[in-house]
């Protein structure tokens, strides 16, 4: 399991579960998936284009 993949499960329980506690107002839980959501695509298209191969390799 690559850095990739670990930031990913990381991120996703994160987004999963900050939703459904009291951790944050709703207005703070709006900006928090907005600067996710973009630390996510941001990290996807670098991976993309720097040709990186992020499979796993068995």
């Amino acid at each position: 399991m690559t850095t990739f993949h670990v930031i990913h499960i990381v991120v996703g329980l994160w987004l999963a579960l900050v939703n459904v506690t009291n951790i944050l107002a709703s207005t703070t839980l709006s900006w928090n998936n907005l600067i996710m959501g973009l630390i996510i695509a941001g990290y996807n298209l670098y991976y993309l284009f720097s040709q990186k191969q992020v499979d796993v390799q068995s």
